[in-house]
């Protein structure tokens, strides 16, 4: 008989017969692991429960707590929340997995929804756990998927399907209903034990743990300006008819790519004018505008069009980046693994920063700093002396933390909160990840503009999203007002230049299930040519020829 050695990444080596299942391998080592194991990697391919392995190698696993098991996670509970609803609501009801919100993702339902429906429906969801209701995979051909969706109305899948390419696709049954999801779900709903629901005034929350929860669902926090921008944004882009990809699809075939890019930079650039319009009434108090948000979500051009703004009204700006303050790079904290901690707060000069912010507000010259990324130290060289009608705008990572400008009256502030706050999905099932587009926004700035490969940005985005998780997102609500820089025509354009870097990412690197998983994203949007995006674009910023690059 034929066997096979699995080598763990613990270092630990087993004997399995040639042909193996997955799922008896997971049932052998179930014991060493806290939490359910949702798939595993093997070859640098994703193996599933049903999967059989016939060659010896190294088995990763992956629970909840690792991305790859994290998003199997939440595919399947979304499944199993729509498949309790339309059980409960009817066949029929309407639900749009629209965008992620706190520790979980917002659900619109068209009919009204309370408390005691709400608590049936989690009565519902835990009873098809209980029962371990299995995701039966199907393949099937497109034309024949797209048809069962015509038959029962869903549209948004007929429309995103009809820009699939692809032959035969999978789809997945559970409990009696087909879906069609990116990616896959677990083998059964067994594993989906940890969640929760929360009631907004117009959908439900549904709730589960992040890779940095440690498999706790934690408590809902309600961040309202956040929630008020999504809905506003979503609503504009129903009123569009541009609320899913294949509705952006049908207006490029259309030709009316033009007008959706006019529209999308002008509702951004209002709504930059009305915060200008903001500052300038309360001039007299307003000294100091602080700008932060993620990594990629167009930090440094919207301070620059906000200046531009500012000018238009009457004031006169001076831009200071956070990252001039960083410390000189021998004095630099190291993280956890050693490393030097450019994303803590620690980095920064912060004694310097406030003092220097203090003399300026008191009409005193100030030398600010530029830093040298290749020497890796500050050079002063940037004289700054505010006058009557001079105000500061100063962005970064940091920019709202709360340990900066302790001494300067509140009212002497006005702060911003960038975000990519996505309001179109694939379909209404398939929502598209804020945290993707930024992902392709910076892989395509730090190939353009320092020549990185993709595998660096790849490989280098989790430590951002840890810092993020830290270091910026805690200080949202600290924002006056919510800025959303994402553009509804820019992944067509994005397409054009991050399918070139990510086919490059080869099957034998680490990176390449990552790179896979965002092409099959991209692969739903038609291209989108760059030629008419205006150079003050906030897009331009990645992909280039900026009007404030010149």
């Amino acid at each position: 008989m034929d066997t096979i050695i699995i080598t763990f990444e613990n270092g630990e080596k087993k004997e399995y017969i040639k042909g193996v299942k997955f799922s008896d391998i997971i049932e052998d080592v179930k014991g060493l692991h806290k939490h359910e194991i949702l798939c595993g990697k093997f070859r640098n391919q994703i193996v599933n429960y049903s999967d059989s392995i016939v060659k010896s190698g190294t088995l990763q696993l992956y629970d909840l707590n690792t991305k790859e098991g994290n998003k199997i996670y939440e595919r399947g509970l979304i499944i199993l929340f729509e498949s309790c609803v339309r059980d409960l609501l009817g066949k029929d009801t309407m639900i749009k997995i629209s965008y992620s919100i706190d520790r979980g993702v917002f659900c619109k339902i068209e009919k009204k929804i309370t408390d005691d429906i709400l608590s049936k429906i989690k009565e519902l969801m835990k009873d098809k756990v209980k029962k371990g209701i299995p995701f039966i995979k199907i393949e099937t051909s497109r034309n024949e998927a797209i048809e069962y969706f015509k038959n029962i109305k869903r549209l948004d899948k007929v429309k995103s399907l009809l820009y699939d390419t692809s032959s035969f696709i999978t789809l997945y049954k559970f409990d009696g209903t087909y879906n069609y999801v990116l990616g896959t779900p677990p083998f059964d709903a067994s594993v989906l034990k940890y969640f929760d629901l929360t009631l907004l005034d117009d959908g439900i929350v549904l709730r589960f743990p992040s890779i940095y929860d440690n498999g706790k669902v934690v408590k809902y926090t309600h961040h309202e300006n956040y929630y008020n921008s999504l809905k506003e944004y979503s609503n504009w882009a129903n009123l569009l008819n541009i609320s899913n990809i294949g509705e952006l699809n049908e207006s490029i075939i259309k030709d009316d790519t033009g007008e959706i890019i006019k529209l999308s930079e002008m509702i951004q650039n209002y709504k930059l004018l009305n915060i200008a319009e903001k500052i300038t009434l309360n001039k007299s108090d307003i000294k100091i505008i602080l700008i932060s948000g993620p990594s990629s979500s167009g930090k440094t051009t919207t301070s620059k069009k906000l200046a531009l703004y500012l000018k238009t009204l009457g004031l006169n700006p001076h831009q200071l980046s956070l990252d001039d303050y960083f410390l000189n790079r021998d004095d630099t904290p190291l993280d956890e693994d050693g490393k030097p901690d450019f994303e803590s707060l620690r980095a920064i000069d912060v004694k310097l920063f406030n003092s220097q912010m203090e003399k300026l507000l008191k009409g005193n010259k100030v030398i600010t700093p530029t830093y040298d990324f290749i020497l890796g130290k500050k050079n002063y060289n940037k004289p700054i002396q505010m006058n009557e009608n001079d105000i500061l705008i100063i962005e970064g990572l940091h920019a709202l933390n709360d340990s900066l400008l302790k001494n300067i009256n509140k009212k002497n502030k006005y702060k911003i909160y960038i975000s990519t706050l996505a309001f179109m999905g694939i379909d209404n099932d398939n929502r598209m990840s804020m945290t993707d587009i930024r992902l392709l926004r910076r892989m395509i700035r730090d190939n353009r503009t320092r020549g990185y490969t993709p595998e660096h940005t790849l490989m280098n985005w989790e430590n951002v999203r840890k810092g993020e998780e830290k270091y910026v997102f805690p200080f949202q609500d600290e924002a006056d007002i919510i800025f959303n820089s994402i553009l509804a025509y820019e992944l067509g354009v994005l397409k054009i230049y991050a399918e070139p870097l990510l086919f490059s990412v080869k099957e034998d690197s680490p990176e390449y299930l990552t790179a896979l998983r965002l092409i099959e994203l991209l692969k739903f949007v038609l291209p989108i040519p760059s030629d008419t995006v205006p150079d003050v674009s906030i897009l331009r910023e990645f992909i280039g020829n900026s009007y404030f690059e010149k």
